[in-house]
């Protein structure tokens, strides 16, 4: 919010003390003051604490010209601002007194809108019009350019091939994936179906038949064949009976099969009629009939028999024997080769459905499954890039007509209609004016004064004021470089008060003041007075008539501090270079000395042990 300037320059603040300190005002009811003795040097704990503090005038314009360089016009340096200064008695002495002590911190610092919309970035082509010029304000939906976007439509064309072949990728690594989660599936044989397992070429269970012997820790090859799985429960034999009964054998008709080998006979039934037409040896026109029956355990394929079927009280034999055949078989292969892990069974073996026969082991079919994955996850990754990529240019092409996205003014038009744009920058700016922020940096020993929610003053070079809020204080340190050498700041954000006239614009510099720190009614010295010893912070005091100090210590012997003063210990609050708060150990009107000899205290001390020893 914009104010009016009634305020006096930061610098006739900072230099408010160092009048003070030159004025030799005498209180009425003091002495006159003895001549003033030669200078002497501070107390050296004094000077290492202050030295942190104190900064002559060209290093304060140093540094401020190296941070004016990092933020493009900002500055910082800490101040502080006392209503009422403490009454100087002499140049070495001064009297303690009541006021207001204020610090803060003041740099430079750069406007930017809030929001700001940078428009047409990656869209290529040529600008067709210009419909906008900088300092126009315009509503959201406002078209701003036009773009005749031939560039990104021909993107948008090579983009959707390269979507097509990942999409193709995809379906290659899933194939690969497959084939190789078989193979790896293939390491554990199973039954496809109940039935026994026979030697490849077995005709029967002969016990001189060959047979496999497979054992763990063997080497087996894909393609190899185990044995046969055979399901004997029920059998089979096709019989060829003379075509005179074409008509007469049916489906589902009861039958009777005879093997002679074993001399046993087993009721059937006609499974299928096929009426196909032929040629016995002995010249019979016959056609085949299916019989399947039960086995009773005793019968194995190959074997000959014959069926007969009743037909009107007549026996019906077929013209030939015909061989019995099993309900199904089917040899078992490796489909994957490697060692062989397990065996649960083989020759005339009988299994389940779905029952192990055995396991291999093979490292390459496994780490062929995982690169396959591998593979499949990773075309799934390109083919979504390629998507997203498709998208972004479908979208450029639909934003190649640039419109507002918010309420504010047009800040920039970096086109002219006819120009080729190749996607590399931004052709319009719009930005909200009506939200401001400051965008400005603090020293290294200044950052942990300043949190967000402090109060800020904002000063333009016209004089024009405003307030506002620290917004965000960077956890992220900036070096800048300087012919004096490196510095460390830490950027922060300053939210304007409302800005409904809009008279702050982006890209102007201003002075900000940021208040770390307020007392009222405090009591205060000098800084200069303030010495610093192994204990903590002190003061010499001379005490009025009647006055004491607790736990004050007389000045060592010897010393050039004025007779009268003891060394008084203080607890200290907010201070810069010219005056510290005293939170306690003295109050309002007593008079310290500004010029403490700099062993003062190291002498009380080496005192002190003389007498202890003596």
């Amino acid at each position: 919010m914009k104010k009016q300037n009634s305020q006096k320059a930061p610098e006739e603040a900072v230099n408010q003390p160092e009048a003070a300190a030159s004025a030799t005002t005498v209180p009425p009811d003091a002495a006159a003051p003895e001549p003033a003795p030669a200078p002497l040097v501070r107390n050296r704990y004094a000077d290492q604490m202050n030295a942190k503090k104190k900064l002559p005038k060209p290093a304060k314009f140093a540094i401020g010209a190296a941070v004016l360089a990092l933020l493009g016009g900002g500055g910082y340096f800490a101040a502080t601002k006392l209503n009422e200064q403490p009454e100087t008695v002499s140049e070495d002495t001064a009297f303690s007194s009541l006021g207001f002590l204020e610090t803060y911190v003041e740099g430079y610092g750069q406007t930017a809108a809030k929001r700001s919309e940078e428009l047409g970035k990656e869209i290529k082509g040529t600008v067709s019009e210009v419909l906008v010029s900088p300092g126009d304000q315009v509503s959201a939906g406002d078209t701003l350019l036009k773009i005749d976007a031939d560039e990104t439509r021909k993107e948008l064309d090579e983009a959707m091939d390269a979507q097509e072949d990942a999409r193709k990728g995809i379906e290659d690594a899933q194939r690969n994936l497959r084939s190789a989660s078989e193979k790896a599936a293939a390491l554990t044989v199973t039954a496809p179906f109940a039935g026994k397992l026979i030697p490849e070429g077995a005709k029967d269970e002969d016990a001189t038949a060959a047979e496999l012997r497979v054992r763990p820790g063997d080497d087996l090859s894909s393609g190899q064949t185990i044995g046969v799985l055979v399901d004997d429960s029920i059998l089979r034999v096709p019989l060829y009976y003379s075509y005179a009964y074409i008509d007469k054998i049916t489906e589902g008709m009861p039958a009777t099969v005879s093997v002679a080998y074993t001399m046993t006979s087993q009721p059937a039934t006609v499974e299928k009629v096929e009426k196909i037409e032929r040629i016995s040896p002995d010249g019979t026109q016959t056609f085949r009939v299916t019989l399947v029956f039960n086995n009773p355990g005793t019968l194995t394929k190959d074997m000959d028999a014959i069926g007969t079927i009743m037909i009107d009280g007549e026996a019906v034999v077929p013209a030939d024997t015909g061989k019995l055949e099993y309900n199904r078989e089917k040899a078992i292969t490796l489909e994957s080769g490697g060692e062989v892990t397990t065996v649960d069974g083989l020759n005339y073996y009988r299994f389940t459905e779905g029952q192990t026969i055995l396991t291999l082991t093979n490292p390459d079919v496994t780490d062929a499954v995982a690169s396959a994955s591998a593979a499949v996850e990773s075309q799934q990754k390109m083919y979504q890039q390629k998507q997203e990529r498709v998208a972004e240019l479908q979208k450029l092409l639909e934003d190649a007509t640039i419109t507002s996205p918010i309420d504010g003014i047009v800040i920039d038009v970096a086109v002219v209609e006819g120009e080729k744009v190749e996607g590399a920058k931004s052709v319009c700016t719009v930005a909200d004016l009506s939200s401001i922020v400051v965008n400005a940096s603090v020293p290294e020993l200044d950052v942990d004064k300043v949190q967000p929610g402090q109060s800020v003053e904002l000063t333009m070079d016209s004089g024009d004021l405003f307030t506002g809020t620290v917004q965000s204080v960077s956890m992220k340190a900036e070096t800048s470089e300087s012919g004096r050498g490196s510095s460390i700041s830490f950027p922060i954000v300053i939210a304007v008060d409302e800005n409904p006239d809009k008279t702050l614009s982006p890209n102007r510099s201003l002075d900000f003041k940021i208040t770390t720190d307020s007392r009222d009614n405090c009591v205060t010295v000098p800084s200069g007075a303030v010495v610093y010893t192994e204990e903590g912070a002190a003061v010499y005091a001379k005490p009025a008539e009647g006055q004491s100090f607790e736990n004050a210590l007389p000045a060592p012997e010897g010393s050039e501090v004025p007779e009268g003063f003891v060394l008084v210990p203080i607890e200290t609050g907010i201070s810069d270079t010219d005056n510290t708060e005293v939170i306690s150990g003295i109050g309002e009107g007593v008079e310290v000395y500004l010029s403490a000899p700099q062993d003062a205290y190291e002498q009380y001390r080496q005192q002190m042990e003389a007498s202890s020893n003596g």
